[in-house]
């Protein structure tokens, strides 16, 4: 009791440092990012009308810096924050120069291999199923894992098309991700997760409804590696007990607009790295639903997946995995009536 109290008193504190110094940083870096022209200027893919600085990523990366200060650092946390400060870097740069999707992409292969070689970072299983009990990946666990992280990585990046889209999306993910990991009792990965909901808190007070700042690259590829890292950590260790098939659940529309778009570019034979208009939120914005409501329709829709995820974290994957596929099916159907509709 004594101890739950200490960690009570711990995340309320965390939570208000990274959202405070979120809060203070972010106007510095708005003003940074003007004076050096990092502007997202509006195109022919953009939803917004004025140029909008970038760089909105590094405050919330400094808003989450002081609870490292703080966590007994080892191998897995040591990796991660050096990854991160290399995805931070290459993001910050192409937010201001584009690098180019090889970049990026070799970028983020590069973040992965040092959580994976330096910290241990690896996906050694995928879940316990009713016939087939743990199912161990073995020599696939390499591989496995830098697909793994890399495809969360880029899923949030892919969905920051609208303000708050991304943000928001991923501080629901760190809501029950550190929910789970509080329950199974990993409250290092808790604390971490709560310092996250805290800095994204404060991101949004500018980038919501109206944005005075966009996350850009530097953002959404921090957050998209952050919640791989962390979903890793919180479904394998084998003190904690959480099925990997739990924050597939909670991160189920960026994982399914991002192979949804994959398959159709594939299908259409274009290139799968290159940007276009066939998202869901574009979709939905088509279809006359004004920006604001397509966010926090992604909002809620992320929310009560993460809420279906909480009341299933004492069964296997089984049910988890059963959901996910009908969800996929239904969000497929969704997304091919809307993309109907609109042809008419």
């Amino acid at each position: 009791m004594h101890y739950s109290w200490e960690y009570t008193v711990k995340a309320i504190l965390f939570f208000l440092i990274s959202l405070l110094l979120t809060l203070l940083i972010t106007p510095m870096v708005i003003r940074l990012a003007i004076k050096y022209n990092c502007i997202d200027n509006p195109g022919k893919r953009s939803f917004h009308k004025n140029p909008t600085p970038r760089w909105g990523g590094l405050a919330f990366f400094i808003g989450v810096l002081p609870i490292f200060l703080f966590i007994e650092m080892n191998r897995q946390i040591a990796s991660y924050l050096i990854a991160s400060f290399l995805l931070i870097t290459m993001g910050g740069i192409d937010d201001w120069k584009p690098l180019g999707w090889k970049i990026k992409l070799l970028g983020s292969i590069l973040a992965t291999t040092i959580v994976i070689f330096g910290g241990e970072v690896i996906i050694y299983h995928i879940g316990s199923y009713s016939f087939f009990g743990k199912v161990s990946l073995e020599m696939l666990s390499t591989p496995f894992t830098y697909l793994s992280v890399i495809g969360v990585t880029n899923a949030i990046n892919l969905i920051d098309g609208l303000n708050g889209l991304a943000s928001g999306v991923s501080l629901i993910a760190f809501l029950f991700i550190g929910i789970a990991a509080h329950l199974s009792g990993n409250h290092v990965l808790g604390l971490m997760a709560i310092a996250f909901i805290g800095a994204l808190a404060g991101f949004l007070r500018y980038n919501f409804p109206k944005a005075r700042i966009f996350m850009g690259d530097s953002g959404s590829l921090f957050l998209g590696f952050s919640l791989a890292v962390f979903s890793i950590l919180l479904t394998q260790d084998e003190r904690f007990h959480i099925e990997p098939m739990f924050p597939v659940m909670v991160l189920l529309i960026p994982i399914f607009d991002t192979l949804r778009i994959m398959l159709v570019r594939a299908f259409k034979l274009r290139n799968p790295f290159k940007a276009d208009k066939i998202h869901l939120h574009h979709l939905l914005v088509r279809r006359g639903f004004s920006s604001v409501s397509t966010v926090i329709f992604f909002w809620s829709l992320t929310f009560i997946y993460g809420l279906i995820a909480i009341s299933m974290i004492k069964m296997t994957s089984t049910p988890y995995l059963v959901v996910v596929l009908l969800n996929f099916f239904i969000l497929s159907l969704f997304a091919h009536s809307l993309g109907r509709r609109r042809r008419k």
